[in-house]
């Protein structure tokens, strides 16, 4: 679909030529949005042929991750639009390693996005550079780790074997999961209430049994020391 010929390469030059329009139809169109499951084909042809266009195609996908839920609705085909965003700025961050700073803080800024395929874009976004970023991107979503969205879709980021094979410090993975166990023990009362505290807890129950096949015994030995935790929920 990224031959300079087809459809798609098309609407992708007139994008760069400030046309976006005929882009925004195709996605659309394509999408397979409203319904189960999203065209993540669709998604991943877009983000290579906006990587290969360079600056000129970081410019629509950042253009289209900055649509808001007033302008791009959930559970609409419109939605497919920052997802695809988001997904090009991630193969661009992923590739080249001067960019990575940039979308790091681009997705970090749409992890509490009220649309959750644009949250979890996010956590695959993360997942694609971690591929290739490895154990330095562990230590750069350490500022994540005071949000509750945010400190949830690094736990999920982290547990994706295209992340998680790339890493080799133990340590720098028990930090955060620490870090993320911290943030849940410390919340209010009041938290219990709102969906990104839930979806930490979540995170925290169903990623360290993917990521200590990887580490064993750091896992368990921090496993030990949660199990202490008054809390029922961290318990």
């Amino acid at each position: 679909m990224t031959a300079p010929g087809d459809p798609l390469s098309r609407a992708l030059a007139s994008a760069a030529a400030g046309q976006p329009k005929p882009l925004h139809d195709l996605l659309m169109r394509g999408s397979k949005l409203p319904g189960i499951r999203m065209n993540t084909d669709l998604a991943d042809a877009f983000a290579q042929g906006c990587r290969a266009l360079g600056p000129r195609g970081d410019a629509v996908a950042l253009a289209m991750a900055r649509l808001p839920a007033d302008r791009a609705p959930g559970a609409t085909a419109l939605e497919f639009l920052p997802v695809c965003g988001l997904y090009a700025l991630a193969a661009r961050a992923a590739s080249d390693a001067s960019s990575r700073a940039a979308t790091v803080g681009e997705l970090h800024a749409h992890a509490d996005d009220l649309r959750f395929r644009v949250r979890e874009a996010v956590i695959e976004g993360l997942a694609r550079i971690g591929a290739s970023a490895g154990d330095s991107l562990v230590t750069e979503v350490a500022p994540w780790m005071d949000g509750y969205f945010h400190a949830a879709a690094v736990l999920l980021a982290l547990s994706r074997e295209s992340w998680l094979s790339s890493i080799h410090d133990a340590d720098a993975v028990i930090a955060r999961l620490d870090d993320a166990f911290a943030l849940a023990r410390d919340a209010p009362r009041a938290a219990a209430r709102w969906p990104g505290y839930k979806a930490l807890l979540d995170a925290l129950g169903s990623v360290p049994p993917l990521i200590a096949p990887r580490f064993g015994a750091p896992v368990y030995g921090m496993l030990e020391r949660w199990a202490a935790e008054k809390s029922p929920p961290l318990r």
